[in-house]
């Protein structure tokens, strides 16, 4: 699944993980490789790898900080600007689609959706405690 691209509105074919680091610069303008590792929840190198990649594809520009010359930031291209609008409206397109047929369903469909997901999260809570 990771390996599956696909296109937010440009000719770009971007991966997950490579539209949620456009995601994430363009949430944080001016970040640096440190700060954008943690956010992902991955190593500052597999941070600078990914960065790498996206500078090649013209998405990410990396700048000397203006507070520091020891210092990259990072801050999205036009080209990563339009990917990150693309990837906002795709997952408000996934949002209204999922509420409409939320809107759409029977009454009744709606306590057997809260048991069933209630089930669920006990399953989950008790498998955590178990790790």
């Amino acid at each position: 699944m990771e390996n599956k691209q696909r296109s937010y509105g440009t000719d770009a074919l971007l991966s997950r993980a490579e539209i949620h680091t456009i995601a994430a610069v363009g949430d944080n303008p001016g970040i640096n490789i440190t700060v954008l590792a943690d956010i992902l929840g991955i190593t500052k190198g597999a941070a600078s790898q990914m960065i790498y990649k996206l500078v090649e594809k013209s998405m990410v520009e990396k700048k000397v900080s203006p507070d520091s010359d020891t210092e990259v930031v990072l801050n999205l291209t036009e080209e990563g600007q339009k990917n990150y609008a693309g990837h906002i409206e795709y997952h408000n397109q996934a949002i209204d689609e999922s509420l409409k047929v939320l809107r759409d369903m029977p009454e009744a469909s709606y306590t057997v959706m809260i048991e069933f997901f209630s089930e669920m999260e006990k399953t989950i809570d008790k498998n955590l405690k178990e790790t």
